[in-house]
């Protein structure tokens, strides 16, 4: 048996344009049933339907005429037709998997797709209190939209649902459904803490809602000093006032996230500890402002290093590591004896194991040996299902 039918049959939702032996009317078409056709290999969002060897049903998708990943499979074994319903059925399913979080009144942030690990590879929507945030990674989706938007609707009854895309879709951002904030804020709470997320000027769809496990576990864990490295808008740092940090330096390069970060102050500034908490920014480059404090004889009780991705293709994962690596010499220059390292990594192309081992080694080097505290993945709401999804690592660690 060929590996991709292999890899269809288990479970994988790409089937890579290489992989396809032969195209026709009947494996793409526009809906299980029926031909709707404008080109011999049919138009994106298509329903395509895949046949292995022996010309017998073997899955249906979406099809993407111009994407690496030609068809995003949503049914395997059995026929099904592509619509509202088995969206609905979908996101039903991920909303039963989030029960835990999404019955937690003190956190409304929170991811309702993850895409594959949901059974909608290339769909992504994030929860910001009573706003939906939709991004897609594909093409295959943009007729869709409609339905897509639909099932969200019935399922979740938010108040807009805000369209975003990735570079490579040919697709504007705009409002789907509803009424979006005229200040294009969403705010949300997390822990009993406030933000805002900002999806049409923020990174991913706003904020980082991965992170807020390890968020929880540095409130658990800071010291009194703290140093939060590629900081953006302050989650880790608000999280580290909140334990009792009494003063925390929020580092990054883009002062208009250092802004946001005062402000997250701001809004949690009816809490007594993090009132009590000094706040410091500092905008730079991370490297050279690392740089800079370690010739100042600077030294943090805790010392949180959250990059975004080095390695975007295989071939840059050893380049990677070396930065990471850098990173954890950096860190622990600045580091006080006893102290606390998070350091993270978003890359799928770096390997967990390849990243610990490599902090570890570093840290031997400098005759500071780690002892590890934990060892951090993707939280309940970004569900892995497929090793391509697996990007989030994170050690926790005391040096002496």
């Amino acid at each position: 048996m060929p590996a991709a039918e292999r890899a269809v049959r288990s479970g994988h939702p790409w089937l890579f344009a290489s992989s396809i032996r032969e195209i026709n009317r009947r494996s793409v078409q526009g809906d299980l049933t029926q031909g709707d056709l404008t080109g011999a290999e049919g138009k994106a969002g298509d329903a395509a339907v895949i046949f292995d060897r022996k010309n017998r049903f073997l899955a249906a998708g979406l099809w993407d005429p111009d994407g690496p990943i030609r068809i995003r499979i949503l049914t395997v074994g059995k026929p099904a037709p592509i619509g509202v319903d088995l969206f609905r059925e979908r996101i039903a399913r991920a909303l039963e998997l989030r029960a835990p979080l999404l019955g937690d009144a003190a956190t409304t942030g929170v991811r309702i797709l993850y895409g594959e690990g949901d059974g909608l590879p290339g769909v992504v929507a994030d929860r910001y209190g009573d706003h939906l945030v939709l991004k897609i990674y594909s093409s295959a989706w943009v007729p869709r939209l409609a339905e897509l938007t639909e099932a969200l609707e019935s399922e979740l009854a938010p108040r807009s649902v805000l369209l975003l895309t990735a570079r490579k879709v040919d697709q504007a951002p705009g409002i789907l459904a509803g009424d979006f904030p005229s200040d294009r804020t969403l705010p949300f709470v997390e822990s009993g803490l406030r933000y805002e997320a900002h999806p049409l000027e923020g990174h991913k769809t706003g904020f980082y809602l991965d992170q807020r496990d390890n968020r929880a576990r540095l409130a658990a864990l800071t010291g009194a000093r703290v140093l939060n490295v590629f900081s953006y808008t302050g989650g880790f740092s608000l999280a580290a006032a909140r334990g009792g940090a009494r003063e925390v330096t929020s580092l990054d390069v883009s002062e208009a996230a250092l802004a946001q970060a005062r402000r997250h102050f701001d809004l949690n500034s009816h809490l007594p500890p993090v009132a009590a908490s000094r706040h410091r920014t500092l905008q730079g480059d991370a490297f050279e402002a690392m740089e800079g404090l370690a010739r100042e004889g600077q030294h943090f009780d805790t010392v949180v290093v959250d990059p975004p991705s080095f390695a975007k293709e295989a071939r840059q994962a050893a380049g990677a590591l070396d930065q990471y690596g850098r990173l954890t010499r950096l860190a622990l220059r600045l580091l006080a004896p006893g102290g606390l390292l998070l350091q993270a990594s978003c890359s799928s192309r770096v390997a967990a194991e390849d990243l610990f081992l490599r902090i570890h080694r570093e840290a031997r080097a400098l005759g500071r040996p780690l002892e590890e505290v934990e060892r951090t993945g993707h939280p309940l709401d970004h569900p892995v299902r497929i090793p391509e999804n697996a990007y989030l690592k994170a050690l926790l660690a005391r040096a002496p």
